[in-house]
């Protein structure tokens, strides 16, 4: 089987690398070819995380560029494929529309909710991005026929364009994240990991994190990834986040944290971060907000928080009681290798491409 992945990113990004990159060695064990196009080099993300106007300006007509020139080298090479792999890609309308004479070989995979803006905003630059994605995301469902998506609130809107829809939460790599002894001073730590764009997320905290670095004076704060965040009496400790570090970071967590608001947006999030603490043998504390309720048993691999006070609540019972962390991060590891590993991830995506190419073919 001869396979073509079409990825938006490089494998420095998370939805890239989690979603598309990280499959590579399993397939390939198991038979496939693969090639792979990529639309924006990491060094060009790097470029648009930089900041500034103009840099964003710059990005974005260099991705609008290069989602033409490899959409055409994708129609060009598609008849020498079983199958094309796009991910998260939204291609230029006439690129998706002649797309449609390949469906019966197209699977497109994205994570969140991308039919809608993380934030919204009135400047033109965003009304474009909502008008592309508006247009753009079910034109590349209607050119496929097989959408794999993370959860049952992306796959309700795919099931609207795409005949055929496959949920893969994730994955995660449960050989490369793993439980890890860290030397301790005796100091209980906060963890959390994200990027820039989601530390405003952890102000839905701030009062019970304040509260708790009164009651404990040792309580830490660890941040992977942040901009800047202070809380005052709680020592915050920031790490940038980079692929060769992040398992040595993640590794000195006690309690991973995961507070997320109910929108339209974050409904259709992965809970990547929570698959992380999880698999390193975290108990796990998160906003019960879509996929977030699958992943965390409430009591038993961690706890859902709403309010401050069960937010305050549930890390002092993590924080007072050793034991309870060792238990709930045991069983969060169990069902990490039980439902959300990447070899199980691997397999169902290996499923699929042989059912398409069977089809095709017969």
């Amino acid at each position: 089987m001869t396979v073509l992945f079409i990825a938006q990113y490089g494998p420095q990004a998370a939805s890239s690398r989690t979603r598309l990159f990280d499959y590579l060695p399993s397939l390939r064990s198991a038979g496939v070819t693969a090639d792979v196009l990529i639309v924006v080099p990491d060094t060009w993300v790097h470029r648009l995380n930089a900041g500034g106007r103009a840099n964003r300006l710059l990005y974005y007509a260099f991705a609008w560029l290069r989602t033409w020139v490899v959409g055409l080298s994708c129609l060009a090479r598609a008849q020498n494929y079983d199958v094309l792999f796009i991910q998260k890609v939204l291609f230029p309308a006439p690129v998706a529309y002649l797309l449609r004479r390949c469906r019966s070989k197209v699977l497109f995979d994205f994570d969140d909710a991308i039919f809608t803006l993380e934030r919204v905003g009135s400047g033109w630059l965003n009304r474009l991005r909502a008008w592309r994605r508006r247009g753009g995301l079910p034109a590349m469902l209607r050119s496929a026929q097989c959408a794999v998506v993370e959860n049952a609130y992306t796959a309700d809107y795919a099931k609207q364009f795409c005949p055929q829809v496959l949920r893969i939460t994730g994955p995660i790599d449960t050989e490369r994240y793993a439980p890890m002894d860290h030397a301790s001073d005796g100091n209980i730590v906060l963890g959390w990991i994200g990027s820039p764009t989601t530390t405003p997320y952890l102000e839905m905290i701030r009062e019970p994190l304040e509260v708790l670095a009164r009651k404990y004076p040792g309580l830490r704060l660890h941040l992977i990834g942040a901009s800047p965040f202070d809380i005052g009496a709680l020592p915050v400790e920031t790490r940038p986040w980079d692929l060769a570090t992040e398992i040595g970071h993640l590794s000195r967590f006690d309690i991973g944290l995961m507070p997320v608001p109910d929108d339209a947006f974050t409904r259709g999030k992965g809970g990547y971060k929570l698959l992380q603490y999880m698999a390193m043998g975290l108990p796990v504390v998160a906003s019960p907000v879509g996929i977030n309720r699958e992943i965390v048993d409430n009591g038993k691999n961690g706890f859902w928080a709403e309010t401050p006070g069960e937010w305050e609540k549930s890390l002092s019972r993590l924080i007072e009681d050793a034991d309870l962390r060792r238990e709930m991060g045991a069983a969060g590891r169990m069902k990490m290798e039980r439902e959300f590993s990447l070899q199980q991830g691997s397999k169902r995506l290996f499923e699929v491409i042989q059912s398409m190419v069977r089809s095709s073919k017969g």
